[in-house]
C-alpha cells in the first residue's frame, strides 16, 4: 500500500511550506519599514498666573508612543526670557522625559504666550508647544520694569523694533506682552504718554529712551484705532 504522503506532489508540499514563510517575512518587513517614533506631549504649569516680575515654572512631558527610539535633536524658545532644561535626549518606546522651563515675567503684563520648539527625529518635527499664562500687576518699581531692555530680553523687546513703525512696530515689540493690543484708551496723546514713560503700577516699562518720537507717535495712532 502506497504512503499517502508519497502521492502528494513535491511542489504542493513546497508551496505549503513557503507561503507561510513568505507571509511572515512580508509582515516583518512591513513592520520594520513602518516602525517610527511618535512624540506625545503633555504640559503642566505650577501656576497659570503670577505677579509681574515673578517666575512662571512648568514641565513639558515628552513621551515616545511609537515603536522606535525618539531622538530629541534640540529645544529652543522664542525669546531669551525663557530658560529650558532637558536632561535626556534619547527616549525609548513607551518611555518619557521631562523638559522643564522657567519664564522671567519682568516687564510683562496681561495674557502672555511663549513658544517652545521641540526638534525630533519624527516626520512632523518640529513640535511647537505654546505656553500661556497671566502676568498680573504687582506695583513693581521702574527699575524692575526696565529689565526688558537689558540682555537677553532686549533681543526680543527692543532690537526687533529698530526702523519699524505702526503695525510692524507693535508686532515686533508689543504683541508678545499685549497680543490683543487692548489698552482701554482711544486718545493717541494718552497712549503716547504711557508708551514713552511707562506705568510702573501695572508693570509696563517706558520706551521713551529707546524708541524715537516718530515711532512712539505712529504706535500710539495705531493702537488708538484698535480700541
Amino acid at each position: 500500500m502506497l504512503n499517502r504522503k508519497s502521492q502528494i506532489p513535491s511542489c504542493i508540499i513546497y508551496s505549503r511550506l513557503t507561503i507561510p514563510l513568505i507571509l511572515i517575512v512580508y509582515i516583518i518587513s512591513y513592520l520594520s519599514l513602518h516602525a517610527a517614533p511618535k512624540l506625545e506631549v503633555r504640559q503642566v504649569l505650577e501656576k497659570s498666573s503670577v505677579l509681574t516680575g515673578e517666575e512662571i515654572r512648568g514641565t513639558v512631558y515628552l513621551k515616545n508612543s511609537g515603536d522606535e527610539p525618539l531622538k530629541i535633536l534640540g529645544v529652543s524658545s522664542t525669546c531669551g526670557c525663557t530658560t529650558l532644561r532637558l536632561k535626556k535626549r534619547l527616549v525609548e518606546p513607551a518611555k518619557k522625559v521631562e523638559l522643564r522651563f522657567i519664564v522671567d515675567t519682568r516687564g510683562k503684563l496681561g495674557l502672555i504666550e511663549k513658544d517652545i520648539m521641540i526638534h525630533t527625529n519624527t516626520a512632523d518635527s518640529p513640535h511647537i508647544e505654546k505656553v500661556h499664562f497671566h502676568a498680573l500687576p504687582s506695583g513693581m518699581d521702574g527699575a524692575d520694569t526696565q529689565a526688558i531692555f537689558e540682555p537677553p530680553c532686549a533681543s526680543c523687546h527692543l532690537d526687533t523694533g529698530i526702523g519699524k513703525s505702526e503695525k510692524e512696530l507693535f508686532e515686533a515689540v508689543c504683541a508678545m506682552c499685549h497680543p490683543a493690543g487692548e489698552f482701554n484708551l482711544k486718545n493717541p496723546q494718552a497712549l503716547q504718554t504711557i508708551i514713552s514713560a511707562g506705568n510702573a503700577h501695572i508693570g509696563m516699562p517706558g520706551f521713551g529712551e529707546f524708541l524715537n518720537e516718530k515711532q512712539i507717535q505712529s504706535l500710539s495712532l495705531f493702537l488708538s484705532k484698535k480700541q
